[in-house]
């Protein structure tokens, strides 16, 4: 006969037993909590008769987990109510804990298979906790939600939890306080007595110490993304900007909030600035304001040189780049001169250059120098790097360009000049050679003889008694070599001069002979020029004027028909017809001259 060894267990107990689950069933991990009051009596002495809770901690373990779908029965949204809901909860399986007798490993283990429960909810309604807690009305409710996550072993997505709140709320402040102005000061005032007070109590103690730098590293990131956002406008603000521009200095700390900063600028380059419709001038102001902010952002020059590569090569490419520089250099008058600071940093380079001569090998002792960076262009080395003029003149590799333009308008102020009075244009001469080399200005030297030598000359010329005449024009030459002036042609076109000026200008000759003999002198009409008083309709006017110009006017003048076309001026002048027009209008354009039944008269 056949025997069977094991356990055996009674009708009743296993009715008890089931009894017994399906109760707890009804308490582990309950939507609705219930009260140990209302356990049935038959559990009770279930209970009481429990030696060893052991036995039932597969069953404990089976419930927890199989019961974790009530938490989307109880979750409708509401966080706080959920998380008191935690607490409860937590608390009467404790006393379960308790009442069955479970040993400390027991309850170690099932606290475990607890927490998982709730920390698998709990990160799956993250997103709906950082979007309640980001507004600061909620403030309150923190405390509980921290009490809770640290009972339920959730540490780190506590800390998790302080540091999303924490780039939020920084973002939100960045956004509410954000202008063109230094902000950062604030900013870390409002994290050290707001921000920091808030979170510092919901912390661990070990993770405090590393929390206000953590917030200050934050508040940085958040600024930079902003000002990066706003680069472009900052840079045309400037000078306004520069306390926002060293901000960026203080806040960027990790090289790809560089590159992105780099990048940023570089394509609002393209979309705002290096176009056809941007005037040349326009955007070499906006350079100069990028080498003044960069150099606030970044000293060494690094940055500088990547995003002053495309507005350079823009540049270059640009017809009139060369001209524009060279005017800003030389115009004295700060009301034209949109680069007047050109100018101003010409009349200080010569200081400058006596200075660094005198101190350059004393830096380069001391401890503070520093070797260039090794991404930087030749034009932003060290002692270059702010250098304004020289930045504009590297943009082209041949200086000569700059040169011939310099030459160019030399010449034409040379000729302007009243009573050989050159000395403006020689101090501006003596500033250049500071940045240029001597020999670059040898044709200039020339021009500047010329009329050193002319004044000489005229001045000997007018020792001579000349015959009076009944209009008397002073005339004084200034005799040039025309070889070494730019644009000054011989063949010129001649034309008939008003009968007084010739008679003049023959006298004028005669005695120059007499100086210089074997030499006649050529005259240049259009760059030869003569003051002359026009009296229109009772007001007196004056004007220096070329002679084609005079011509034109005086024949007009002179004239006894009605009106005089343009046929007979060019037959009466023998002047080219583009001249004729060119004066015509001119003196249209002055309200000297008018139209009149196709032809032109004084605007008596």
């Amino acid at each position: 006969m056949a025997s069977v060894s094991g356990d055996t267990y009674t009708d009743m107990e296993i009715q008890n037993t089931n009894l017994l689950i399906e109760w707890l069933s009804t308490q582990i991990l309950a939507v609705d909590t219930p009260s140990r009051s209302n356990v049935p009596d038959n559990i009770s002495n279930m209970i009481r008769n429990i030696q060893d809770g052991h036995m039932y901690l597969p069953v404990f373990q089976r419930l927890i987990y199989s019961h974790a779908y009530n938490f989307r029965d109880h979750y409708q949204g509401d966080i706080v109510s959920f998380f008191e809901w935690m607490e409860t909860t937590s608390s009467h399986m404790n006393v379960l804990y308790m009442v069955f007798g479970f040993s400390k490993s027991d309850v170690s283990l099932l606290r475990r298979s607890e927490f998982s429960v709730y920390q698998g909810y709990v990160k799956s309604i993250w997103s709906d906790l950082l979007d309640y807690f980001s507004y600061s009305d909620h403030d309150n409710d923190l405390y509980l939600v921290s009490k809770i996550l640290m009972k339920v072993n959730m540490l780190t997505e506590l800390d998790n939890l302080v540091f999303e709140l924490s780039k939020i709320r920084i973002v939100q402040k960045v956004d509410f306080m954000y202008n063109d102005g230094p902000i950062y000061a604030k900013l870390c005032d409002w994290v050290d007595n707001q921000l920091f007070v808030l979170f510092e109590s919901l912390l661990p103690f070990a993770s405090v110490k590393t929390f206000k730098p953590c917030l200050l590293l934050l508040t940085k990131n958040a600024l930079i993304r902003k000002r990066v956002q706003q680069i472009y406008t900052l840079v045309e603000n400037y000078p306004l900007t520069i306390d926002s521009l060293k901000e960026i200095n203080t806040c960027i700390n990790k090289q790809d909030q560089k590159e992105i900063l780099v990048a940023a600028f570089v394509k609002s380059l393209e979309n705002k600035l290096l176009l056809p419709s941007i005037k040349t001038i326009d955007i070499i102001i906006y350079y100069i304001k990028t080498i003044h902010s960069y150099l606030l952002i970044d000293h060494r020059g690094v940055l500088l040189d990547k995003v002053a590569r495309p507005i350079r090569a823009y540049l270059c490419n640009r017809e009139d780049t060369i001209e524009r520089i060279v005017d800003g250099l030389l115009c004295t008058d700060a009301r034209t001169n949109k680069l007047i600071e050109l100018n101003e940093e010409l009349n200080k380079s010569l200081i400058d250059t006596l200075t660094m001569k005198s101190t350059s090998k004393h830096h380069r002792r001391t401890l503070n120098w520093q070797p260039d960076p090794v991404d930087a262009l030749p034009d932003f080395k060290i002692g270059k790097i702010d250098d304004i003029i020289d930045s504009l003149t590297s943009i082209f590799e041949d200086n000569n360009l700059f040169i011939n333009q310099f030459v160019k308008l030399f010449s034409v102020n040379l000729l302007n000049i009243e009573n050989y009075d050159y000395s403006d244009i020689l101090r501006n001469l003596s500033l250049l050679k500071t940045k240029f080399t001597d020999n670059d200005f040898n044709r200039v030297d020339i021009m500047l003889n010329d009329i050193k030598k002319s004044k000489y000359l005229d001045a000997k010329i007018h020792e001579l008694t000349l015959p009076t005449t009944t209009q008397h024009t002073d005339i004084h030459g200034v005799f040039l070599s025309h070889l070494y002036w730019p644009n000054l042609s011989l063949d010129t076109p001649q034309f008939e001069f008003p009968d007084i000026l010739r008679k003049e200008l023959a006298i004028y000759e005669m005695n120059y002979k007499k100086f210089q003999k074997g030499r006649k002198l050529k005259l240049h009409p259009q760059k030869s020029l003569v003051d002359v008083e026009i009296t229109i309709n009772g007001s007196i006017r004056e004007y220096r004027v070329t002679l084609d110009r005079l011509a034109v006017l005086n024949l007009i003048n002179e004239s006894k028909m009605e009106n005089m076309k343009i046929g007979i001026i060019m037959m009466k002048l023998k002047m080219p017809l583009q001249l004729i027009k060119a004066s015509l209008e001119f003196w249209v354009d002055e309200n000297v001259l008018i139209q009149s039944n196709g032809g032109w008269k004084m605007n008596e």
